[in-house]
C-alpha cells in the first residue's frame, strides 16, 4: 500500500512538473468555500440589478395597468391585473385632433431641437477639442455654466425676450430655446469625443489637401458618429419631455406640445380620466423607447469612446 501511495505521488508531481513546463499553472481542487464564495458573489451583484429594473419597469406597469381599465375599475380594482381589459382609453386619445396635433408638434421641436445642437455643438467642441488659445479650459467651464440653473430661473426672461420680439406660439421659439439650454452639455460631452481621435489621421488628410471643414466632414465625423447620436438622442428627450419651458412660451392650442397637453387633461374634466391620462402617457413614452433600442449600441459606444477625457 506504501507503495501504490508513493507512485501516486510521484504521478501527481510529474503532472504538476509538466504543467509548470508548458506555462500552465497548477490544477487546484475547488472546494466548498470557493463555489460558495462565487454562488455569493453573484447573488450580491443580482440583488441591485433586480432592484434596479423593478425600479425602473413598476411605474410602467402600473401606468399600463390602469390604461387597461374603466374609471370606476381603477378605484374599484387596485389589483395591476385589469378584470375587463380594454382599449377604449388608447381609441379615445387617438381619435382626440389634440393629441395628433401636440404629437407632431412634440416631433417637429424634437428633431429640430436635435438637428441645431448638433450643426452648432459639433463645431464649437471642434474647436476647443483641437485648437490651442488662451483661457480655452476657463471658457469650457463657463460654457456648462448656464446648464446649472433650474429652468425655473430663466422662465421670466425667456418670457420677456420672446414678448419683446413677437416670437409666442411658436415652434421655431421652443426649437431655439431648447437648443440654447441643451448646447452647454452638447459642447462639453462631445470635447472629450473629439480628443479621442488621434491628430496623426487628420494631419495625414491635411498632407492630401484636405481643409479644415473637409477634415471635419469626411473624417472627424464619420468617427465621431456614436458621440453625435448620443447628443442627438439626449437632445431628442430633453426637447421631447420639456415641460417648464413650453408652458411659458405657449398658450395657443396649434402650438402645444405632449407634456403641455397631458397636464391640459387633467382639468378638462370635474372627474379625473386616470384611464385616458395613462393612455396618453404610454403614447407619449412609446416612441422615444422605440427609437433608443434602435441605437442603443450607438449610444453605449459613444459614452465609452468619451469616458477617456
Amino acid at each position: 500500500m506504501t507503495k501504490t501511495r508513493s507512485t501516486d505521488d510521484f504521478a501527481e508531481a510529474t503532472a504538476k512538473a509538466t504543467q509548470a513546463v508548458a506555462g500552465q499553472p497548477p490544477e487546484r481542487k475547488r472546494g466548498v468555500g470557493t463555489t460558495l464564495g462565487r454562488i455569493g458573489k453573484g447573488v450580491l451583484l443580482a440583488i441591485p440589478l433586480i432592484v434596479l429594473v423593478i425600479w425602473t419597469i413598476a411605474p410602467f406597469l402600473v401606468t399600463f395597468s390602469v390604461s387597461l381599465k374603466g374609471r370606476a375599475e381603477v378605484f374599484a380594482n387596485p389589483g395591476l391585473i385589469p378584470q375587463n381589459p380594454s382599449l377604449d382609453a388608447y381609441i379615445e386619445v387617438l381619435s382626440s385632433p389634440s393629441f395628433t396635433r401636440s404629437f407632431l408638434n412634440s416631433l417637429i421641436v424634437g428633431v429640430g431641437t436635435t438637428a441645431l445642437t448638433l450643426i452648432l455643438g459639433v463645431p464649437a467642441a471642434y474647436a476647443f477639442a483641437r485648437f490651442r488659445f488662451r483661457g480655452r479650459h476657463l471658457l469650457l467651464l463657463f460654457t456648462l455654466l448656464p446648464r446649472l440653473v433650474p429652468s425655473l430661473g430663466i422662465m421670466v426672461p425667456i418670457y420677456r425676450l420672446a414678448v419683446a420680439a413677437g416670437a409666442l406660439n411658436s415652434l421655431l421659439t421652443l426649437i431655439i430655446v431648447y437648443t440654447g439650454t441643451l448646447l452647454p452639455l452638447a459642447v462639453w460631452l462631445m470635447v472629450g469625443f473629439f480628443q479621442q481621435i488621434p491628430r496623426e489621421i487628420e494631419e495625414a488628410a491635411a498632407v492630401d489637401g484636405a481643409g479644415l471643414w473637409g477634415r471635419l466632414r469626411y473624417i472627424v465625423a464619420p468617427l465621431a458618429a456614436p458621440a453625435m447620436i448620443t447628443i442627438g438622442v439626449l437632445a431628442f428627450r430633453e426637447a421631447w419631455n420639456e415641460f417648464t419651458l413650453v408652458l411659458v412660451l405657449t398658450s395657443h392650442p396649434g402650438s402645444r406640445t405632449l407634456p403641455y397637453e397631458l397636464y391640459l387633461m387633467q382639468g378638462i374634466e370635474g372627474i379625473a380620466n386616470f384611464p385616458g391620462e395613462a393612455a396618453f402617457t404610454i403614447l407619449t413614452v412609446l416612441p422615444f423607447i422605440l427609437v433608443y433600442t434602435r441605437v442603443e449600441k450607438y449610444i453605449v459606444a459613444g459614452l465609452i469612446s468619451g469616458s477617456g477625457k
